[in-house]
């Protein structure tokens, strides 16, 4: 089965903060893997993801405290290329881009496929004016975006904006745009991700260092949620691939949720089929 990783990170290594670098260094690899260089190289990377199966991954840019403002759409689009196996998404932050409407301009233009906010990582309003002109845009244009939802490691955060009914508002006001709701409200809020997944046609969550175990509990087998599940890994947040596949394969879905979760629903929203 090819898989579609809807959550990874890369950019310049040694543009992460100290303590971030720190954390991913001692997160255990497999034999032979090197953080550093699969983060920021982009043939490093595909070779990588490629080894375990994976056809396509969203890369994700973070302009944020953690990365010291500096993995932003620009890199992304830089690391990822033309290759049609690494998506760039790109990210805005309100409080380091004065005017996020012209960085939106910005990202599109250079190639982004999308968008990942941080505002519980990053300190800020998800409904201040400019970011909902963003959301516009991005209804208008049918670009994803994806939220961080639940909790944070980020170590300055004041887990704010964390519940997955924070977004709700926008979720509801911008039908057009596709919202994923990264980590799918971990470990606390899982009901209520699932519940906007079922009640709003536009809606995803991840599982993004999530136990999809947990997500079977819901009964999501059976539920209108098996199309909005997307496999999401969080390298290198997660550690080793290997781990993260293997605790996902062996979680208890049926071959038919395998399928979608793995690859078929990420293929539909980012129109691969």
């Amino acid at each position: 089965m090819q898989i579609i990783d809807f959550h990874v990170h890369g950019g310049d290594f040694f543009r992460l903060r100290d303590d971030i670098q720190d954390l991913l260094t001692r997160r255990p690899l497999e034999p032979g893997a090197d953080v550093r260089q699969i983060f920021s190289q982009r043939e490093a990377m595909k070779a990588y993801l490629q080894g375990y199966g994976v056809s396509r991954a969203v890369v994700l840019a973070e302009c944020g405290p953690g990365t010291n403002f500096s993995i932003d759409s620009e890199m992304i689009v830089a690391l990822t290329g033309q290759d049609s196996g690494l998506i760039p998404f790109g990210s805005i932050n309100p409080n380091f881009h004065a005017d996020p409407v012209a960085e939106w301009r910005r990202s599109v233009e250079l190639g982004v496929r999308g968008f990942k906010f941080y505002p519980a990582d990053h300190g800020f309003d998800p409904m201040t004016p400019g970011m909902t002109e963003v959301y516009g845009l991005c209804a208008l244009h049918g670009l994803p975006v994806m939220f961080h939802t639940g909790t944070t490691a980020q170590k300055d955060a004041e887990q704010k904006y964390i519940h997955p009914r924070d977004f709700e508002p926008i979720i509801a006001a911008h039908r057009g745009m596709p919202v994923i709701l990264a980590h799918a409200g971990k470990p606390t809020w899982y009901a209520d991700a699932l519940e906007l997944t079922e009640s709003y046609e536009n809606v995803y969550v991840d599982t993004a260092l999530v136990d999809v175990r947990a997500l079977l509990e819901f009964g999501v087998e059976t539920r209108r949620a098996a199309d909005k599940i997307l496999f999401g890994s969080d390298w290198p947040v997660c550690g080793s691939y290997a781990a993260v596949l293997e605790r996902a394969r062996n979680a208890g879905m049926s071959q038919r949720l395998a399928q979608k979760v793995f690859h078929d629903n990420a293929a539909a929203l980012l129109g691969l089929h």
